[in-house]
């Protein structure tokens, strides 16, 4: 069943919402005016609440539904369900389903989840989740879909803060990379597994590099490792590029003002830590998902050939030059891997208006590079702040090795757009600690 338009039903419910919502952020600012980092936060919120309905908008009259009304349907299914059998309800919430069977619960009364996503266990979490938000949506899919655009807007906030904190780069270059990067907006804002896998990306790398810095909390410590747990549910690969970089940057930071031949041995140690985490991720496929399994060589050509050759995946297409994925192409196409997930597609690649502004957003991202490689005479890593070297160092790892599995499984520019999007923040702060280079002084301002 596909959700063929925005009814009365939704405007009504979303709208009062929204009024709401908007009075509750307007009350924020009023308390926190005089800081001046709150000067992005009303633009920041109401630019997640239009990323939230442009999503919602093209995927109901472009696509005439998708994963997202998908997502808005199970959880409806789910809260019939509870309204029917609390028990069922609450099985459903802490089981994985079995793929090719539904259980006897789900009838007339309370629908039938849709298949293709009740047989995916990290989509069908997508659901559980949204389960929760729906009970007070009213079976509203706009409703739902702000939901999701307020508690994005609200990590993506917080970690804005925290940055702006942490890190010796100007706030506003923070706040171009973190609030208002348009693909970001689009594609990780509304009822999509994206959203959940990016917010709660945010939250882990806050809450990691708080602890590392002995920052944390109590509440800071579970936030994190809810964070992890739903990485793990919803897009489980993505637990590598932030495991490698972190175990390196623990290892290089244990004997840093010790003797050199200690700090070679050290770094040599951590090195070997991060191979042996891609070893594991290599050979432990039920673990990692959609971008792993006993033989990643073999899943990542056939997704590669998958989306290459089957017409059922509609959108333009891109390939990398190889015909097939194999131990030696895998090596040798890094370099387009990354530079295709980074800076396409290119505009005159573009055949749609969501195409032509992802086109022109890489060519900012190629134009800032340009200007970064142009420059004479300056340190990759910012030697006068220890946090911003350490969270510089994360980003470049977290972008290489996320760019390179993305790049080469994508296939489609669709496809590519979505999963690239949690490389772009991290990317562009890089680039922007580079162009701040002169600033000496860390931002003064604390996270709420």
């Amino acid at each position: 069943m596909k959700y063929p338009e925005f009814t009365l039903y939704d405007y009504i419910f979303s709208a009062s919402y929204l009024i709401l919502f908007s009075l509750l952020a307007i009350v924020i600012y009023m308390k926190n005016k005089e800081d001046e980092n709150y000067s992005y936060f009303l633009p920041h919120f109401f630019w997640k609440i239009a990323m939230g309905f442009a999503m919602a908008y093209v995927y109901i009259y472009n696509y005439g539904g998708g994963d997202t009304t998908a997502y808005w349907q199970g959880a409806n299914t789910l809260n019939n369900l509870f309204y029917e059998s609390p028990a069922n309800y609450l099985k459903e919430l802490f089981t994985t389903p079995v793929k090719g069977y539904t259980p006897y619960y789900y009838n007339s009364s309370t629908g039938i989840p849709p298949i293709w996503i009740y047989d995916e266990p990290n989509s069908w979490f997508v659901c559980k989740l949204s389960s929760i938000f729906s009970f007070f949506s009213f079976h509203s899919y706009l409703t739902l879909n702000l939901f999701y655009s307020v508690i994005t807007s609200i990590v993506s906030w917080k970690f804005f803060l925290f940055l702006n904190s942490f890190l010796n780069i100007k706030t506003r270059h923070i706040a171009i990379a973190v609030l208002f990067i348009p693909t970001v907006g689009f594609w990780c804002t509304g009822i999509m597994k994206d959203s959940v896998t990016y917010s709660s990306l945010l939250v882990v790398v806050m809450g990691l590099f708080k602890i590392l810095h002995r920052q944390y909390s109590f509440r800071s410590i579970a936030a994190t490792l809810t964070g992890l747990l739903f990485i793990y549910l919803t897009r489980s690969f993505i637990l590598l590029p932030i495991a490698v970089p972190f175990f390196i940057i623990i290892i290089f930071r244990l004997n840093h003002d010790k003797p050199l031949i200690s700090r070679i041995l050290t770094r040599i140690s951590g090195i070997l830590i991060a191979l042996s985490s891609i070893v594991f991720f290599m050979s432990n496929g039920s673990l990692f998902g959609e971008f792993s399994s006993d033989n990643l060589t073999e899943t990542a050509n056939t997704i590669y050939l998958d989306f290459q050759n089957n017409a059922g995946y509609t959108g333009k297409r891109y390939d990398l030059g190889i015909s097939e994925v194999n131990s030696t192409t895998m090596v040798t196409v890094i370099p387009a891997a990354i530079l295709t997930t980074i800076y396409r597609p290119f505009i005159w690649e573009a055949d749609n208006a969501l195409m032509l502004i992802n086109g022109l957003e890489s060519s900012i991202f190629l134009l800032l590079s340009f200007t970064i490689l142009r420059r004479r005479r300056i340190a990759f890593l910012p030697k006068n702040n220890a946090q911003t070297r350490d969270f510089i160092i994360f980003c470049l790892l977290f972008v290489l090795i996320l760019a390179y599995f993305v790049g080469l499984t994508s296939g489609l520019f669709g496809v590519l757009s979505r999963l690239k999007a949690p490389v772009l923040p991290f990317f562009l702060l890089i680039i922007f600690s580079r162009l701040n280079k002169t600033n000496e002084h860390v931002n003064s301002v604390h996270p709420k």
